[in-house]
């Protein structure tokens, strides 16, 4: 009886051992299951940057600036005076505007504590689209990032600068259209007036091409690698809604969504009601100054008058600027004392005391 329990006690044990080993060995034989692959990296942050067509407008405006602040009132013949007023007239107004905004925002670019503000807020897709939602909802979205001030500052700084210039050599040219009339040529009549008005009309109508150089010294500037050279107190509130596109514009550029494939979505950014109103009147202006003009001094004053002079109040009140008032002072005119004048005396009825 005891060697019969002893057997059942193996027997057991046995069969314990031989349960465990196969459960061993089927825990080893099962393959291991893979780790999931790991999630892909997000997309990386976009450079700064504007769409090429943006570049290239401003670069027009820019080149339009400097040539026509150029223009000397100095005329000594009427070749002289035509080729000005080309230059003075060789803007297309709504590709000014969208130059003018454009570099409005490179200036705004500027600024790199904007920069590093809006790109920190931007890390992520999601953010970036949450950054293009709040600008479209309200370009005045972008004033609420760091150094947005300054940034507005800098791109009004920018566009007074060059208005008031172009202003400044409207006004001297201007003003040589007076002093000038003691020159014989200067009186004689406009060749070839009807001509020289359907030259200027069309170069109102002809965009301008910039050069090369010029586009790819405001593409380094948009990237933060080239400097405009404006000045280093900016200008302070408040804000024309010209230069607030501008900076929104800049905001877009600095999270890389002003690029080529958006440029297209962009382009209310880069309109102006005021200035594009302002523009078409001067060229109004211009046309029917040139429309009754005679003598050569008269081509004078419309160049001076309307191409440069209204062209650069335009851009100045554009940026929320006014533009300087000519007030002029004169003394008191009062007539010489003459021994002969006697001032009348005023006869008083006076009534007889009773």
């Amino acid at each position: 009886m005891t060697l019969l329990r002893f057997a059942r006690v193996w027997l057991v044990i046995a069969l314990a051992a031989l349960a465990v080993g196969v459960t061993a060995t089927g825990v080893a034989a099962r393959p291991r299951r893979a780790p999931p692959p790991a999630p892909a990296p997000p997309p990386p942050m976009p450079d700064v940057g504007m769409a090429r067509s943006f570049i290239d407008a401003a670069a027009a405006y820019e080149d339009y600036m400097r040539q026509a602040q150029a223009i000397s009132p100095a005329f000594a013949d009427a070749t002289g005076v035509q080729a000005s007023l080309r230059a003075g007239a060789a803007y297309e107004p709504a590709q000014f505007v969208r130059g003018e905004i454009a570099y409005a925002a490179i200036a705004a670019l500027q600024d790199p504590t904007f920069v590093a503000a809006v790109r920190a807020a931007g890390q992520t897709p999601q953010e970036r689209y949450a950054i293009v939602a709040s600008l479209f909802a309200n370009t005045a979205n972008a004033l609420a990032f760091g150094g947005a001030a300054n940034a507005a500052g800098l791109a009004k700084d920018a566009l007074d600068g060059d208005g008031l210039r172009l202003f400044d050599a409207g006004r001297a040219v201007t003003l040589a259209a007076y002093t000038m009339q003691h020159q014989p040529w200067s009186l004689q009549p406009v060749a070839g007036r009807d001509e020289r008005l359907a030259a200027v009309k069309a170069l109102s109508r002809t965009p301008r091409t910039p050069g090369a150089d010029a586009a790819a010294e405001l593409q380094r500037a948009s990237d933060g690698q080239a400097s405009l050279g404006l000045a280093e107190d900016p200008a302070r509130a408040p804000y024309s809604p010209l230069i607030i596109r501008a900076v929104a514009l800049a905001a877009l550029a600095a999270i890389g969504q002003a690029g080529d494939q958006q440029a297209a979505n962009l382009a209310w950014l880069t309109d102006d009601y005021f200035t594009d109103h302002c523009l078409a009147q001067a060229k109004i202006e211009l046309n029917g100054c040139l429309s009754v003009a005679g003598p050569n001094y008269e081509d004078v004053f419309c160049l001076g008058e309307h191409a440069l002079n209204d062209t650069g109040a335009c851009v100045v009140q554009g940026a929320g600027d006014a533009i300087p008032l000519d007030i002029a002072t004169r003394p008191l005119y009062v007539p010489p004392y003459h021994h002969r004048y006697r001032p009348r005396r005023r006869y008083v009825r006076r009534r007889r005391r009773r």
